[in-house]
């Protein structure tokens, strides 16, 4: 008996073996690090870079934009735009579907297997621009006829200025033209959501893989300690950039593609540049630093952006900077560069790096700030705040990370030359003057700020989105420098409630200009970051500044 059923066994393993080489099965895995932050999959509230990321993979909106500004159809097969660049008509595309599983069809019914129609993204933007949503990117689309009422909860998300005037036609109104518009809509806000689906969920919708839809070429089909894992999605039947040749191909080898998101510690990030050199990861974001770390030869190649600032934050409630006159005199001493030993720092022009934008305009094309040293200045400034200052002698420290310490030093040695001589205060009582430099990883710093304890930290300030509006509204949330400033609030807000790309200018300008006055952080210079990308690997899409790495055209040679 035992023999007959070894035999069997044998038989059945070579016939499993026959089937797999018959099937050409094709396994591709990608993989690319994240820091883990992804606190939901719903594109509406979608507002860390980790979650752009997952979106821009899992999701597929009306159109794609590609790096260079291309626009590809997406769920809408074409589209049209009146005259006055005030209307947009979208055709849906018809079949397209939603991916569902065994955990939708417990929640919904084994009858539930809709097509994805203009009602969908009907809903979805009007529940972005509804108050309760709170949704981080709504700025992007105020433009949308009625958006800022809604919002203001003057008017119902039935108010909005989009209708569907049947299954798949999408008509969107705006009230003034919007050259960006749509680039915004490809963006994880106008993703599409079902209200049904939705409503089903009862407020959990996003949370987990099972309350979520997705309708792109990756889903979620696992998360675990380590890592989210992505798959492709057998159900979507939009349009790739591939060549017909190629799609039968894959099709034809049953093509598996994986995309893992690693999540990444302190530890493995400080070795991003090697492990994308050696080819374990296929793409990476990695900053200047680390750029030059990479051989060469290694053939990384990368896609360069200015998306952070490095600055100065004071500390306001700090016994000497909570004094403007004494934030002030410390900035006006400190040396500037004309400048960097590497090329990929320059010197800060403002507060918001240059990735930030207003509509299509470049932050730089805003502002233009000077910073420039003052010694005389700040003695002068110095000298008349030590005599509101209860307890001389004044001892300083500054944190910062350990790749940043020698150019704090440079930095710091005007004000050791000019503040750092005054020996006497309040009638020549003598006084001692004391300024070192602590070096942490970044993850000490980023606990330190956030804790408040610190005289000076120099950190650095990075974009997580294009917006300029989004990265002041950050800043004005987060308050790390402890400074109290609520004109600088309501400019955020007339910045992020207006539809009128002037008027939003008008109000940046005002923003950079009361962070500039208040002395509560100097920014000092902007600082390039990369795209990586690994020997070999093509067609990524990066859409720097953005946090959305696509890995829907990706292939390997």
């Amino acid at each position: 008996m035992k023999k007959h059923i070894s035999i069997i066994i044998c038989i059945l393993l070579v016939a499993t073996l026959f089937t797999a080489c018959g099937s050409k099965k094709e396994n591709i895995n990608y993989i690319y690090p994240i820091n883990g932050q992804i606190n939901s999959y719903d594109p509406q509230v979608a507002a860390t870079t980790d979650e752009f990321l997952l979106i821009e993979n899992t999701f597929e909106g009306l159109i794609r934009v590609d790096d260079d500004g291309t626009v590809h159809s997406g769920v809408a097969e074409n589209w049209s735009i009146s005259e006055d660049k005030l209307t947009y008509t979208f055709n849906i595309r018809k079949g397209t579907k939603w991916r569902i599983n065994d955990a939708i069809i417990e929640l919904m019914g084994e009858d539930f297997d809709p097509d994805i129609t203009a009602h969908d993204f009907v809903f979805a933007l009007r529940r972005a621009a509804a108050p309760e949503t709170s949704s981080p990117l709504f700025s992007t689309i105020s433009c949308i006829k009625n958006a800022i009422d809604v919002n203001s909860g003057k008017l119902s998300p039935e108010a909005l200025g989009v209708e569907a005037k049947d299954d798949y036609t999408l008509v969107i109104t705006l009230t003034t033209p919007n050259p960006d518009f749509l680039s915004v809509l490809s963006s994880s806000i106008a993703m599409p959501c079902n209200e049904q689906f939705f409503n089903s969920t009862k407020g959990r919708y996003g949370l987990q893989a099972k309350y979520t839809l997705f309708n792109g070429q990756f889903y979620l089909r696992q998360v675990l300690d380590s890592s989210y894992l992505l798959r492709n999605n057998e159900s979507y039947v939009g349009e790739f950039t591939k060549s017909k040749e190629e799609t039968e191909k894959s099709k034809e080898k049953k093509t598996r593609i994986e995309l893992t998101l690693k999540i990444v510690d302190d530890e493995s990030r400080d070795k991003t540049f090697e492990l994308i050199e050696k080819g374990y990861y296929d793409a990476a974001f990695i900053n200047g630093s680390d750029s030059k770390k990479i051989k060469q030869s290694s053939g990384v190649t990368y896609t360069p952006y200015i998306d952070t600032t490095w600055g100065f934050v004071f500390n306001c409630n700090d016994e000497i900077f909570q004094s403007k006159t004494m934030r002030q005199a410390f900035s006006l001493g400190l040396s500037r560069k004309d400048s960097y030993k590497e090329d990929y720092f320059t010197n800060a022009t403002s507060f918001a790096p240059p990735s930030c934008k207003i509509g299509v305009d470049n932050i730089g094309n805003i502002v233009n700030n000077s910073y420039k040293q003052d010694i005389d200045k700040s003695m002068e400034l110095w000298n008349e705040g030590l005599k509101k200052l209860k307890n001389p002698p004044v001892e300083i420290t500054i944190i910062t990370t350990e790749n940043m310490q020698s150019t704090v030093k440079e930095l710091i040695q005007g004000v050791q030359s000019g503040i750092g001589s005054i020996s006497s205060y309040d009638n020549d009582k003598p006084m001692k003057f004391t300024l070192k430099v602590e070096k942490l990883t970044q993850a000490e710093l980023d606990s330190r700020i956030a804790s408040g304890d610190f005289d000076i930290a120099f950190c650095p300030f990075k974009a997580d989105s294009p917006s300029a509006v989004t990265f002041y509204s950050q800043f004005s949330a987060n308050n790390i420098s402890n400074f109290n400033n609520n004109q600088l609030d309501k400019y955020v807000t007339s910045a992020s409630q207006t539809f009128d790309n002037a008027s939003a200018k008008e109000s940046i300008i005002k923003c950079e200009k009361e962070i500039y006055d208040s002395y509560c952080v100097y920014p000092i210079m902007f600082e390039s970051s990369y795209y990586a990308c690994a020997k070999g690997l093509n067609n990524i899409q990066f859409h720097p500044g953005t946090g959305r790495v696509s890995f829907v055209y990706a292939n390997r040679k």
